[in-house]
Order: structure tokens, then C-alpha cells, then sequence
């Protein structure tokens, strides 16, 4: 009788044992009732997160083309080789009867060769313009807000130019001060190979992107020349680049430089010790 209970009590233990272990599991003990719910939700949310950042990094800029024309972004050389070439082999070819036209060859020769020769220089002095880029908000605003001297710049650095070696070649030529005292060599002589109009804050900007070996300090020494070079109405950024550097020239919103007048000259002061005197 004690053998049966002592088995029984001894089975009900077990009993009791393996319901409580099958019962028991910590985890589902400490996990909130909703806890799938919360997961499933914070893995949508951070999917959402992730589309909308990728979808704002991979918005493209509107660049816009540029349809103003001008004779001057029209390369001469390339017009009058091909016009004067085609003269003179005409010319030639009438004057040995092997064209028609006998009594004309020697009209044609005479043009023919000076034009062709001229041609041939012009190709050879002239300077290809940079490329500009425009983004479109930078082009509705250019009309209202661009300088005069940022509207030059723009217009003299994306046409032909004849007999200079560099765009800007004049205002590097005082900022950076070629082998002068407290300027750098002339072999040093940043380049300028692009432009671009973009908008910062609402204001026009226009961008030179220059391609340099000079190191970044030279440039931020002279921030303020391109200030004053470049004003007024501006306010002068610099900012490395993986050729060199930008120079941002970005409206201030004063209105000062605009209005179609020239800046005006400085002249020298009568005597020592006045002050500079401006052309009228």
C-alpha cells in the first residue's frame, strides 16, 4: 500500500513536472502580446524610410538648353577654311580648263587664298568656349536677379575668343598677380573649364569651375579680390573641387551691379597720399 502510494505520488510529481516545463517558456513569458505586430510594422516603416531617401537622392537636376543664339559663338576658322579651300580648288581647276568657268578662275583665286589663309590663323589663335551648364531655376531667375558683370563673364567665356590663351586671362592675371611680388608664377595660372548657373537659397549663382594645381589656401587667400574683382552685388564662395577649385559668385539680393552700366575705371591719385579718383 505504501509502495502503491509512494508510485503514485511519485507519478503525480512527474505529472506535474513535465506540465509545468511544457507551460513554462521564458520568451513567450517576457514577449509583448503584440510583439509580431510591432516588428512587422517597424520593418515597413524603415523600408518606407529607405524608398523615400532613395528616391529623393536619385532625383535628377533639370538642366536646361541653351538656345540664345549669337555670331559670335560661331567659329570663323571653320567657315572660311572649308569656303576659301573650295575656291581656291575651283579656281585652280578652272584655270586648267578642267572646269568650267575659265574667265572666273582668276577672281576666285584671288579670294579663294586670302580667305583660306585667314581662316587657317583664326583656327589656329582662337579659344574654344567653356561649357555652361544651366538648371532651370537658375534660368527663371537670370533675367531678375543676374549681375552685369556675371552676365559678361557668361557671355565672353561661352563664345570664340581670338588671341587669347586663357578665358578670364585678364582678371587672373590681377588676383592671382603673375610673377609679381606676393603672387605665384605664371605656369601656375589656374585654368577655367566649365561654368554653371544654379540656384542657392532663391538667388542666382554663377559657378566657374576652375581646374588647378595650386594648393587650396592660395584660393582662400583671395576670396576677397574675387569679392571686389567680381562685385558688387555678390558675394564671392570658394570651394574645393577634384580639379582645383569653384568659385561661386552669388547674388546678395541688393540689387547693386545691374543696370546694364560698366564698371567704372580707377585712376590714379593727383598726388601721393590722395585718394584713388574714378573715371566719370
Amino acid at each position: 500500500m505504501q509502495v502503491s502510494m509512494s508510485s503514485k505520488s511519485a507519478s503525480n510529481g512527474r505529472f506535474v513536472s513535465r506540465k509545468s516545463a511544457k507551460s513554462f517558456h521564458p520568451s513567450k513569458a517576457t514577449r509583448p502580446a503584440n510583439f509580431s505586430s510591432f516588428i512587422t510594422k517597424a520593418a515597413v516603416d524603415s523600408s518606407t524610410q529607405s524608398a523615400t531617401s532613395q528616391k529623393t537622392s536619385q532625383v535628377p537636376v533639370e538642366y536646361v538648353d541653351d538656345k540664345e543664339f549669337s555670331i559670335s559663338k560661331i567659329s570663323f576658322g571653320s567657315i572660311l577654311v572649308p569656303a576659301g579651300s573650295a575656291l581656291l580648288a575651283y579656281g585652280f581647276g578652272a584655270y586648267f580648263a578642267l572646269l568650267p568657268g575659265g574667265d572666273v578662275s582668276s577672281i576666285l583665286l584671288v579670294y579663294g587664298f586670302p580667305m583660306a589663309l585667314l581662316g587657317a590663323a583664326l583656327s589656329y589663335a582662337q579659344l574654344e568656349p567653356a561649357p555652361c551648364k544651366t538648371t532651370k531655376a537658375a534660368f527663371l531667375l537670370r533675367d531678375a536677379q543676374c549681375t552685369d558683370i556675371q552676365k559678361q563673364i557668361r557671355e565672353d567665356c561661352t563664345r570664340f575668343r581670338y588671341g587669347d590663351e586663357q578665358h578670364l586671362e585678364e582678371a587672373l592675371d590681377k588676383i592671382f598677380r603673375f610673377n609679381k611680388a606676393n603672387g605665384i608664377p605664371r605656369k601656375f595660372s589656374p585654368v577655367l573649364v566649365g561654368l554653371r548657373e544654379v540656384e542657392e537659397n532663391g538667388a542666382y549663382t554663377l559657378v566657374l569651375e576652375f581646374k588647378s594645381s595650386l594648393e587650396f589656401s592660395k584660393w582662400e587667400e583671395r576670396q576677397s579680390k574675387f569679392q571686389s574683382f567680381f562685385g558688387p552685388g555678390i558675394v564671392a564662395r570658394i570651394e574645393k573641387s577634384d580639379q582645383g577649385a569653384d568659385v561661386y559668385l552669388v547674388c546678395d539680393g541688393s540689387g547693386e551691379g545691374r543696370g546694364g552700366k560698366q564698371q567704372k575705371d580707377v585712376l590714379l591719385p593727383l598726388m601721393p597720399g590722395l585718394k584713388a579718383r574714378r573715371q566719370d
